[in-house]
């Protein structure tokens, strides 16, 4: 049977534990299915017409450093110095071709630009803060949570490129 030669391999021997009696007690037993029929929904299944180009989502909307901003600017308090920085690494990155060349290569991707590759960017803007010495920033919450600062920056990155490819 399965519980004696798996049993000893799990627990010691010489104990018996819970663990051990409920091992010995388990039975595989056979089971066996009817077939009833077949059975259907409710009604006649509606096919939604497709307009556009398959997989083609809204267009991506443009949103300008000083939109974001003022966005940020409303979420969180920072100051002017703050904000300074926050345009200065955004335009930096929004010039960046590898990062425009990996937003063109996968401009149907949704799933891993707003997912693996925000991430990515998320990283890059986090690496420049880190290049000019904003240290404060690296540690602050605000700016390093799930919906902080750094990733209202990556967001607006991709979708800078985004706005340029299609």
């Amino acid at each position: 049977m399965l519980a004696d030669y798996v049993g000893p391999q799990l627990i010691k021997t010489g104990s018996v534990s819970e663990l051990m009696q409920l091992i010995r007690k388990t039975e595989v037993i056979k089971a066996a299915v009817d077939y009833m029929g077949v059975t259907t929904s409710g009604g006649p299944v509606k096919l939604k017409p497709g307009g556009g180009r398959p997989g083609s989502g809204p267009p991506p909307a443009k949103v300008s450093v000083q939109e974001m901003i003022a966005d940020i600017q409303a979420k969180f308090p920072i100051t002017d110095a703050e904000a300074l920085f926050i345009r200065q690494v955004t335009e930096e990155k929004a010039a960046d071709l590898s990062i425009r060349n990996t937003v063109t290569a996968h401009r149907a991707d949704g799933i891993y630009l707003n997912g693996v590759y925000r991430g990515q960017v998320n990283g890059v803007i986090q690496s420049a803060y880190n290049d000019i010495g904003r240290y404060e920033e690296l540690a602050d919450i605000k700016y390093t949570d799930a919906g902080g600062i750094f990733d209202i920056m990556a967001v607006t990155v991709i979708q800078h490129h985004l706005s340029y490819v299609t």
